[in-house]
């Protein structure tokens, strides 16, 4: 799977050849929306009732629709960059569809890590297969990768708070649940980037 298209830079929809989105990826945004719209509008079926979803439906689908509008306007589909900007809002979402938050305590935790393992590793593999990322030395990539994966854990955060005072219910927001969020979020990223990392180092020494 390549990390970046080798479709050059055009003009807003004007690229030469039709691109070759992977299926499962197709299906993992549409099943997304399909979930959070369903959650928006039925909150009472599956998992769903208090957990926010028509504050999430924004919040969880914008991200999977920016590779997409990026390559509409002209730029590189970014494959492992939009994998990484799907999977993990559709783990989370999922998860609360079906009642897995409620059924297992630690699924929170688990996803935490999952979640950012996928968006850290993603954001670090595809700079570093950018072309000044190609310029960069590979630790600099990394720690790139982490801090914009850390402030997106860190809005994370912002958000579900915001989401508490606004009156959604079950969500368990206290300062050791926030920090212990924090941490798994950071670790998961730091092994994320880490396997990204020695994945591009040695496929440059291939080349």
């Amino acid at each position: 799977m390549e990390l970046v298209s080798t479709t050059k830079p055009l003009p807003a929809n004007k690229h030469p050849e039709k691109l070759q989105v992977p299926r499962w990826l197709i299906a993992s945004k549409v099943l997304l929306a399909a979930l959070l719209i369903t959650g928006a509008l039925f909150p009472h079926v599956g998992g769903f009732e208090g957990k926010g979803m028509l504050f999430r439906l924004p919040i969880f689908l914008a991200p999977s629709l920016i590779v997409p509008i990026r390559y509409w306007r002209g730029k590189p589909y970014l494959t492992v960059l939009d994998v990484g900007l799907t999977l993990p809002f559709l783990l989370d979402t999922a998860a609360n569809a079906f009642g897995i938050y409620d059924s297992f305590n630690r699924t929170d935790d688990v996803l935490h890590f999952v979640n950012w393992f996928i968006l850290y590793g993603t954001i670090t593999a595809t700079i570093a297969a950018s072309e000044s990322g190609r310029r960069t030395p590979m630790w600099i990539a990394c720690i790139a990768g982490t801090g914009i994966g850390a402030m997106g854990a860190i809005g994370w955060e912002v958000a579900e708070y915001m989401a508490m005072q606004s009156g959604v219910g079950h969500l368990s927001l206290t300062y050791r649940d926030t920090l212990s969020d924090l941490v798994l979020s950071s670790v998961g990223g730091g092994v994320g980037s880490y396997i990204a990392l020695r994945f591009a180092t040695r496929k440059q020494r291939n080349v």
